[in-house]
């Protein structure tokens, strides 16, 4: 039976996010594929990691799942943000994060549902590139991102959905190129993996349909789309202070794993605006961020 490998990085904070993410996608996937998922762990517990385990094996079809390593020390030089910490590098690594003889993958962010097969997505030619991804954005902001990145074209992908040949990565050595544009641009990596795989991936990757990675904020966007519902930004499902759209579609899934029933704690509101204020508190590394900023743009002529 043909395989489908992804890979998927999550740590304590999203669990529940991963586990929607899988079960989507084994509820989804069409009969006659096995689906082997990959998931880079940080700070998960035994507890969560075996819930993650049931999530994938009681769907009863031919699915399993391993755990592997991503140690965010190996970034800690890196740029981040409150919402976006060191494990978003983990998407740079990819080839390390499945076993050496997988030659082609599928990289996941753990905020998706998946209301569309993903063998389609599997079986699409990369014809000769590197990597296949969803545009991102409208042209202006698109422009905005080339200027900030110091880009030829304006064409910028999302990170969220990847289609990847893993042998041309490591014949490219895009994990190489990818950290050094991360180290290079410092505090103009502001969406930091996807930021450097744009400039390491420049004219090397392949437009998919947008109904790939299809932002649940669109307006365009319907509640029974055969899209992949893409959860970005925040407030995320699991916060208390969720208020976009397609919140069932997520529970939904959410249901039919060992998390069943979990909601974020939210008596009379409180606990959204808990974590709406606490949202709102700037982190260190943000405001070091902004001093720097303002220092560099002081000392120019």
């Amino acid at each position: 039976m043909p395989s489908i490998d992804i890979a998927l990085a999550s740590d304590s904070r999203c669990v529940l996010g991963t586990a929607v993410s899988m079960r989507s996608i084994t509820e989804s996937c069409s009969p006659g594929w096995a689906l082997r998922f990959h998931v880079a762990a940080h700070r998960v517990s035994l507890r969560d990691r075996s819930a993650l385990e049931e999530t994938v094996l009681s769907t009863g079809r031919d699915a399993q799942m391993t755990f592997g390593s991503f140690d965010p020390g190996r970034v800690r030089h890196l740029t981040r943000s409150k919402l976006i910490n060191h494990m978003a590098y983990a998407t740079l690594f990819l080839p390390e994060l499945v076993p050496p003889d997988v030659s082609r993958c599928l990289w996941l962010d753990s905020d998706l549902v998946f209301e569309r097969d993903v063998s389609e997505l599997w079986q699409t030619s990369l014809e000769g590139c590197t990597m296949g991804a969803v545009a991102d954005g409208n042209p202006e902001l698109m422009a905005r991102y080339q200027r900030r990145l110091g880009m030829a074209t304006p064409l910028y992908f999302n990170s969220g959905v990847l289609l990847a040949d893993l042998d041309r990565w490591r014949k490219r050595d895009v994990t190489a190129r990818a950290l050094e544009a991360a180290e290079r641009l410092g505090d103009d990596l502001i969406l930091h993996d996807q930021d450097a795989l744009n400039v390491a991936l420049e004219g090397d990757w392949l437009p998919l349909a947008p109904h790939w990675n299809v932002w649940v904020i669109c307006p365009e966007l319907t509640a029974d789309a055969s899209a992949v519902f893409h959860y970005m930004g925040a407030p995320k499902p699991w916060h208390a202070d969720y208020d976009r759209p397609f919140l069932a579609h997520f529970h939904r899934y959410l249901d039919r794993t060992p998390f069943a029933g979990r909601r974020p704690w939210n008596p009379a509101g409180m606990g959204a605006v808990v974590t709406r204020f606490h949202r709102r508190i700037p982190s260190l590394a943000g405001t070091m961020r902004v001093l720097r900023s303002t220092l560099r743009r002081k000392a120019r002529p």
